[in-house]
């Protein structure tokens, strides 16, 4: 399910709750594993010693695979992030990794995170670390053990209902929002209750988790209140095993692939990672070729490779360190950097881009504050006797918006020096006259439109803003109100610009530049023509330049010194701010 989820299949809407029913079998699995070994001499020691056993020597192949894949790929900082995701994963910390440096994990971002799927695991290790206890501690009320792990069922509930919404990365993440799961699979091992109907039950619990398969869509939050569906219907088919003798997991296809199924699932994700870091389309074809090679290097890995590394608990941790310290040296000398090409190498300069000087400047905040962001939330940040300097002998034009109204400020300076330029722009902020928003957004736009404005000459204004990020139904309409109060013929507004799931410098260091077009995100060329249509209707002068880069077909996005449209995934880099002007200065016709 979670396999065919991730290669992106279409049908396969709800195959990311198969890491949820993974955690119902664990929690089962675990219960009567220690149920037997509990009151046994060291059983504890014992317990942790075969866990780490059965899952340490898979996972140890698969970073070893990852790494390599990544080693061959990745430029020099690339490898060393793919290097902390590493040691993240072989310490059974890569869910608090992953919490702490990714977006989340349904993401537009997260395929590109090597060892993402590693997070499941440091869930189940930490939740063995408790487990003993909370059994021994059962143990003390037998009769009432059942009871015990249903009270930790429903306080781990409450806590997902509580931080689901407002921690959402974390409620995915972390194990306590996660411990019901695995608890309602110790539960059903621990209450032993006899189902009459056990093949009944198994039957509707397995077409529930077809439908839930097929239709369901992903959810926010996840876990919540739709996780039980799966999570009850896999405890359910558990319990009906257990008094089912024609069970239809009995099938040796099926419990062939069951045995495998561990290591296959760890290696799949890399495969759907290298596929997203190398701009290889989730075509039928391709998914169907990347699963097959997942099911391949998943049995290989558990026929051939795991006996090699589980001879001893010790060879185990010493080959993973062993492994680890290659890995570093590796990273650490740059190894990759002879083989990755030089162009990929020097677009790295682009990922520290806006805290540059040539950033800063570009955005025009070298020695002043015009461009207000959330370090300097309040319009007391804003300099404005230097940014909104007027002048009497030449004809004066504003830049007002957003982060995308400061990116093109140097470039205006640059491209109209017979003007006047000031600047007033405030990270994400809609540039309307509005009492709702953040501070630093109200205060700027309020003192633009209901003084500044007012009291000054001001010849034309560039409005400009990533308007995809707009949540406000009237943002037209307060647009056109704004605009008309000011008089039309002065203001320009600027369509959206193209953006990317990622930061462009990334897509640009790996992928064809031909492909490059079919990456750009649905919602800012809907935006953009949301926009047009809307403001066309009003008369507004709204200058198009979603497709500036493009010319019959084809698509520019690396000029020929190497310098990429974007360094973010919607900023432009001020070698192309400046091509941006030039039209629209054209467009604006002075």
């Amino acid at each position: 399910m979670v396999v065919l989820f991730h290669f992106k299949f279409e049908f396969a809407y709800g195959g990311f709750a198969g890491v949820d029913i993974f955690f119902v079998i664990s929690g089962f699995l675990m219960n009567e594993i220690c149920q037997k070994q509990i009151g046994n001499k060291s059983w504890v020691l014992d317990f942790y010693r075969k866990r780490f056993k059965r899952i340490y020597p898979a996972l140890l192949m698969m970073v070893i695979f990852t790494f390599l894949l990544a080693l061959y790929s990745e430029t020099p900082n690339g490898a060393k992030e793919e290097f902390k995701q590493t040691l993240s994963a072989l310490t059974f910390t890569s869910n608090i990794y992953y919490l702490l440096h990714s977006g989340g994990y349904f993401s537009a971002t997260s395929d590109f995170n090597w060892l993402l799927h590693t997070w499941s695991l440091s869930v189940e290790w930490q939740f063995y670390l408790i487990f003993p206890l909370i059994l021994i501690i059962g143990n003390l009320f037998k009769s009432y053990k059942s009871h015990f792990y249903f009270m930790i069922i429903l306080c781990s509930v409450m806590i997902c209902i509580l931080f689901g919404k407002s921690h959402l990365s974390a409620n995915f993440y972390l194990l306590p929002t996660r411990m019901w799961e695995l608890m309602i699979g110790a539960y059903v091992s621990a209450s032993r209750l006899k189902n009459p109907y056990a093949k009944q039950t198994e039957i509707v619990a397995v077409l529930t988790l077809v439908a839930f398969f097929l239709f369901v869509k992903e959810s926010a939050p996840w876990p919540g209140g739709m996780t039980l569906i799966p999570v009850l219907a896999t405890g359910a088919i558990i319990h009906a095993n257990l008094s089912n003798s024609e069970t239809l997991f009995k099938n040796s296809v099926i419990q062939s692939i069951g045995s495998a199924s561990y290591s296959i699932y760890l290696f799949h994700w890399p495969v759907v990672s290298f596929m997203a870091n190398n701009s290889i389309e989730f075509t039928t074809l391709n998914a169907t070729i990347g699963i097959i090679l997942s099911f391949v290097l998943g049995y290989i890995s558990y026929k051939y490779f795991e006996r090699l590394f589980s001879k001893s608990y010790a060879y185990l941790v010493s080959a993973a360190a062993v492994f680890a310290a290659v890995s570093f040296g590796a990273t650490a000398t740059e190894v990759n950097k002879h083989w990755v090409s030089t162009n990929s190498i020097a677009l790295e300069k682009f990922k520290t881009y806006a805290a540059s000087p040539e950033g800063i400047r570009q955005f025009g905040n070298q020695n002043r504050t015009c461009f207000l962001s959330t370090k300097t939330n309040d319009i007391s940040f804003f300099d404005k006797e230097v940014c909104l300097k007027s002048a009497e002998n030449k004809k004066n034009i504003l830049v007002l918006g957003d982060s995308h109204a400061a990116e093109l400020y140097q470039s205006v300076n640059d491209i109209f020096p017979d003007y006047n330029v000031m600047e007033a722009a405030a990270s994400g902020c809609m540039p309307v006259n509005s009492k709702n928003g953040e501070k630093r957004c109200t205060d700027l736009f309020n003192y633009i439109y209901n003084d500044f404005l007012v009291n000054n000459k001001v010849d034309y204004i560039l409005l400009s803003a990533n308007w995809m990020v707009n949540k406000d139904q009237d943002l037209g309409k307060k647009l056109t109100e704004v605009i008309n109060k000011i008089g039309k013929d002065k203001v320009f507004i600027i369509g959206q610009t193209k953006t990317f799931s990622i930061d462009f410098y990334k897509i640009a260091q790996k992928t064809p530049e031909s492909k490059i077009e079919k990456l750009v995100t649905k919602e800012s060329r809907l935006s953009n023509s949301w926009m047009s249509e809307q403001l066309a209707q009003s008369g507004i002068n709204y200058i198009d330049v979603f497709d500036l880069n493009c010319n019959q077909g084809r698509c520019n996005y690396i000029d020929q010194d190497n310098v990429p449209m974007m360094f973010d995934k919607n900023h432009l880099t001020k070698t192309w701010a400046d091509s941006y002007v030039k039209h629209i200065r054209t467009r604006v016709g002075i």
